[in-house]
């Protein structure tokens, strides 16, 4: 089995958007494992005052759709170029 190097150069964009997206999701999992271990330590999140708690519930609801999002916007991509690319040999 060979690799085929017939593809299209990646952008810098895409390669952004790729890591970015990879970045999103594990930022995300991290807050959500962050916060559902958290009462195990005995942390209260309604007598705490740090500003950690409250952006960490943040990041883990938004964080995951986002990273969806951004997910399909590069697969998007990924189909245009080769098709691009498919039509231009």
């Amino acid at each position: 089995m060979t690799i085929s190097t017939d593809n299209p150069e990646s952008s810098m964009a895409e390669r952004l958007l790729a890591y970015l997206t990879v970045g999103v999701a594990a930022l995300s999992f991290i807050a959500l494992f962050t916060i559902l271990l958290a009462p195990l330590f005995g942390v209260d999140f309604a007598s705490s005052d740090l500003w950690i708690w409250p952006v960490s519930m943040f990041i883990a609801y938004w964080g995951f759709p986002l990273a969806l999002i951004l997910l399909v916007a590069f697969v998007l991509w990924r189909v245009i170029a080769n098709r691009r690319a498919q039509k231009n040999r």
